[in-house]
Order: structure tokens, then C-alpha cells, then sequence
């Protein structure tokens, strides 16, 4: 019965702290029968503990066997996608199953847990590039790139059919394609992201606005990362890192779930409602209500601004090393309303209809109803139901901002064509959050 270890990044080092084995031949796919248990000597030293130290807030550290019918949704975020996935298949003799491609491409993911695998072998050390090389993409650091496993694996974006580096800078200023073995001895983490060609011919403009559009975020007070992505060398976008930080010359990883993986949901493709998330994370958000608010604000901005592309895996859980759970901070945010590809939202909520107005009253109230009866049914965990008025006093207050957003637009360097576009959007957004009543 193939094993596949589980490894947790905890206070500078790998530890093997699960492992998950087929059950069934049907197992290979996410939607085959597995088998999930903790180890034995992980478990005990971090017994009942569900943030950081545990492979998912689903699954609390314990000293039970699993049989499950499906795969636990947190695998999920660890198979490689997009680019990945597909130059992975590329190098197999035969088609990958998912099994396969978990055990080859999640040796480096986002945020602390991997699939371990002792046999991984690393090219002889190498000096480093240029920025400018790695915009090149030559075929020196598309080699060593992909020789190492920097090319994205569990990217959050699973639309993201972009080729994607994570990529690190040491201590001497050389840049590398990050194979997770650098340490304490980076100095700067981040993920080199080039336009994704099925976007059609405004991709290389859509990444270009990402930059802009976070600037923008951080100008209405959401949350953003210390540093802000910088489009480079007019052509790729350099993102730094969330989950990566060097302390006293150790690397500390933190933990990142996303919202699919917090909801359980397996396929990229499935709808859901906001309410179904945020009883959810309400579940485990050390700050529930700040984090509400800026889950509501963001999905304005997304509306206003034209960011259709708002599935599970471009919002994530931030799980700091202290214990304390939020969202991320802001990624994936562009004008998602120029893809060729004609990208719809995935999540919405209830009350609301598409191509209308959205009543804020009707949908805040309905969130209420949702929260009053998720707590009566389920009262383990808690389920921190949102006070109606203060929510709603808070987005009355945030209209200001959504009117000015084509003015922050432009002090943001957004393309004034984008801007011009987005006009009307932002102002019928603000309207009916202005006309809140309390």
C-alpha cells in the first residue's frame, strides 16, 4: 500500500509529522479513499494543537487513524498547477496520476508542509543570477529552475497557467531559483511571475496593474505585505513572499491554508457562497470580526475594480508561529475583467444577483441568519456570529473610499484606459453602501 510522508517546518527544521496511504486503487485521485494518521512521536509533543503545528485547521493533531472516502482538501493545495503541473507530465514516459504528481511536485510549496522525499537529489551549488537574467528566462535559469523545483508547485492561483519561479536572493545579492534548501542564508523570498499567455493580448497589461492595484489596496487601508509586488523590466512581476521570513539566521516558515482547503472543497471548478467560507474561518480566526471586515472590503474592491477571478485559492489563512490565525495578506488581485478567457466569479453572496446592484442590508442580513443558524446546529466549534450593525456601520464608512477609488486609481499608476473602464463600476459600488442605513 504506497505511504507518502508529510513533512511540518517548525523553528528552523523539517519534521516527518503524518503520513496518508492509499486505501483503494481509486485513491490515486483526489477523489479515491486514503488513509491519514499523524506520527506517533509528533503527535505526542503537539497533542490537540490545530494552527501551525497541524496539517490543516480540518485536522487537529491527534493519535487517530483516518479512512477517509476523498483526499483531505489540504493536499490539494500542495499539487502543483498550471505550468508545473503540465511540464511535469511533459517529463513523464506515461500520464501522471494525482498520486504521482503529489509526490514529485509538492517538495516545495507555499507555506510549511511538504511531501517528503529522502531520495531528492540537488544540483552541485550554483553562483546566482541576475534579476535581469531570470527575466530573460534563459536557458541557464530555466534549467537550473526546474532541476531545483522552483518552478510553482500548490500555486494559490489554480487558474495561474503563468509560468511562475519562486526565487530568493542571498545574502550577496545573487538571485536563485528557490529550491526550499536555502536557510537561513536568503535574505529576500518571492515569486517571479510572468504573464500568462491564455489571457489573451492584455496579459502583459493586466500584471503590470497587479503592481498598481495593490498599491491602491494598500491606499484604502486593506492588508498588504510590508513590501508591494514591482513589475520589472516590463515584463514580469516580482511578489514577495508572505510565508518566508530569516530570524537570527534561521528561516521560519509560516503556515498558509486556503479558503478551499479550509471549506473542504476538492475541485477549483466548485461555486460557493461567502456565508459557507466565514462560518468557517469564524471557526478559527484569532480576530474574526477585523478579519470579516477586511474579507467584506476586499470583495468590494474586487467588484469595483473588475477582479472576477475570486476562487478559493486566491485568498489564504496566514498561520504566524505564535499561534494566531488571519487571512493573508491581499494576492492575485488585477483586472481580471480583461482575460480572454472570460473569467466569472466563483463565490458570491446571498442576495446576490449578477449584474445588479447589490443590496448590502439584504446580504449582511442574510450573512446574519446564516451565522444564527450555523451556531444553533453546530455550537463545537463556536461559531462567532457578526454583529449586524457594526458590520454595517463599517461598509457605510468605507463608501468614501470606493468613490474615490478612480482618483486613487490614477495617484496609483493604474493605465487611466483601466481606470476609465472601471468609472462607473466603482461609483454604483459606492452607491448602495453609502445608502446603508443603521
Amino acid at each position: 500500500m504506497p505511504v507518502m510522508d508529510i513533512e511540518i517546518h517548525l523553528l528552523g527544521y523539517w519534521h516527518k509529522c503524518a503520513e496518508v496511504a492509499l486505501s483503494s486503487p481509486t485513491g490515486t485521485s483526489r477523489r479515491g479513499g486514503v488513509i491519514l494518521r499523524y506520527d506517533d512521536v509528533y503527535a505526542s509533543e503537539h497533542l490537540y494543537q490545530a494552527d501551525h503545528q497541524a496539517l490543516s485547521v480540518n485536522y487537529p493533531v491527534d493519535l487517530q487513524w483516518r479512512t477517509l472516502g476523498n483526499w483531505p482538501a489540504f493536499l490539494i493545495d500542495l499539487l502543483p498547477q498550471g505550468a508545473a503541473h503540465r511540464r511535469l507530465q511533459r517529463q513523464s514516459a506515461q500520464p501522471l496520476t494525482e498520486w504521482e504528481l503529489l509526490g514529485q511536485g509538492a517538495l516545495n510549496p507555499v507555506g510549511n508542509l511538504r511531501v517528503g522525499n529522502a531520495a531528492r537529489e540537488f544540483p552541485p551549488c550554483h553562483p546566482g543570477f541576475t534579476l535581469a537574467d531570470m527575466l530573460e528566462r534563459g536557458d541557464a535559469f530555466i534549467d537550473h529552475a526546474h532541476a531545483v523545483g522552483a518552478t510553482v508547485a500548490g500555486a494559490t492561483d489554480t487558474q495561474g497557467e503563468a509560468p511562475k519561479f519562486w526565487v530568493v536572493q542571498d545574502r550577496t545579492g545573487a538571485w536563485h531559483p528557490d529550491d526550499g534548501e536555502f536557510g537561513g542564508n536568503a535574505q529576500r523570498h518571492a515569486l517571479l511571475k510572468f504573464p500568462v499567455p491564455e489571457a489573451g493580448p492584455r496579459a502583459l497589461e493586466m500584471l503590470r496593474a497587479e503592481a498598481a492595484y495593490q498599491r491602491v489596496a494598500r491606499a484604502v487601508q486593506l492588508r498588504v505585505t510590508p513590501q508591494l509586488p514591482q513589475f520589472i523590466g516590463g515584463k514580469a512581476l516580482l511578489v514577495p513572499r508572505f510565508d518566508r521570513r530569516v530570524e537570527n539566521g534561521s528561516e521560519i516558515r509560516l503556515g498558509v491554508e486556503s479558503l478551499y482547503s479550509i471549506a473542504r472543497v476538492l475541485d477549483a471548478d466548485t461555486s460557493l457562497q461567502h456565508h459557507t467560507i466565514l462560518i468557517e474561518l469564524s471557526k478559527h480566526l484569532t480576530d474574526f470580526p477585523a478579519d470579516l471586515l477586511e474579507y467584506i472590503r476586499r470583495d468590494i474592491l474586487n467588484i469595483a475594480l473588475g477582479n472576477r477571478d475570486n476562487h478559493g485559492r486566491n485568498t489564504a489563512v496566514l498561520k504566524e508561529t505564535d499561534g494566531t490565525m488571519r487571512l493573508a495578506p491581499l494576492y492575485d488581485v488585477g483586472p481580471a475583467f480583461l482575460d480572454a478567457r472570460s473569467l466569472a466569479r466563483r463565490i458570491r453572496w446571498d442576495g446576490e444577483e449578477p449584474g445588479r446592484q447589490i443590496d448590502w442590508m439584504r446580504v449582511l442580513a442574510n450573512l446574519h441568519t446564516h451565522f444564527e443558524e450555523a451556531g444553533a446546529a453546530r455550537p463545537r466549534p463556536p461559531v462567532q456570529t457578526p454583529n449586524l450593525e457594526t458590520t454595517a456601520l463599517a461598509l457605510k464608512s468605507f463608501a468614501t473610499a470606493v468613490y474615490e477609488l478612480p482618483l486613487l486609481m490614477r495617484q496609483c499608476g493604474v493605465e487611466d484606459s483601466i481606470v476609465e473602464a472601471r468609472a462607473e463600476a466603482c461609483r454604483q459600488m459606492a452607491a448602495p453602501l453609502d445608502a446603508i442605513q443603521i
